[in-house]
């Protein structure tokens, strides 16, 4: 069966570190990495040395299928529902970091600077701000906050900010229950208002 271990969790797709772990434990890891591999194949046109990622990427797919899909008596509808939602979610990931990789070498020429430049603003080499901005591996959030202050993107362009499904339905019970035990801190209304803040 799938394992959904570690799908309450968001954080940004790192390849790097995807491969460094040896394996994908999880169906919005698998999503991640498929789309990761897609990129780094259309990438490796122009630059060959990402051709060993994808290889060391498809080997972890292939894995992670092998055990989880191969035998389809054995999938069940949460399995299903689960690769659906992870796909999703997968997706607007991949088009929020493709977004925000066009805005910040767009933000960079503006200014008259370019990646390099990038590269000694956050103190990174080269090849470590190429990784990142190629989604190879994730902006710290210093990097993120250095970038915000100097260039003036907002912070919600700079930071995937979607909640997981997961974390979603935990919130939604979380919210539920506090409106049965109406108390004095802790009135309907409010829960209501916090329950639109989510969705906003």
């Amino acid at each position: 069966m799938a394992k959904i271990k570690g799908a309450h969790t968001l954080k940004e797709t790192d390849i790097k570190s995807m491969i460094r772990k040896g394996e994908i434990s999880s169906e919005l890891e698998l999503e991640r990495a498929s789309l990761a591999a897609r990129f780094l194949r259309l990438q490796g046109e122009d630059q060959p040395e990402l051709a060993a990622l994808e290889q060391q990427l498809s080997t972890l797919i292939r894995d992670y299928e092998s055990t989880n899909w191969a035998d389809f008596k054995l999938v069940t509808e949460k399995q299903v529902k689960d690769s659906n939602l992870a796909e999703k979610l997968a997706a607007r990931e991949f088009k929020f970091y493709k977004q925000r990789r066009e805005l910040i070498i767009q933000t960079l020429k503006q200014n008259g600077l370019n990646q390099n430049d990038l590269s000694a603003i956050l103190a990174h080499s080269k090849s470590y701000t190429s990784e990142l901005l190629n989604g190879i591996r994730s902006f710290s959030m210093n990097d993120l906050v250095i970038i915000h202050k100097l260039f003036k993107i907002k912070l919600e362009d700079l930071i995937f900010t979607e909640i997981t499904p997961n974390v979603e339905l935990r919130i939604r019970e979380t919210f539920e229950k506090a409106a049965e035990n109406t108390s004095k801190s802790k009135k309907p209304a409010q829960v209501t208002s916090l329950m639109k803040a989510l969705y906003s």
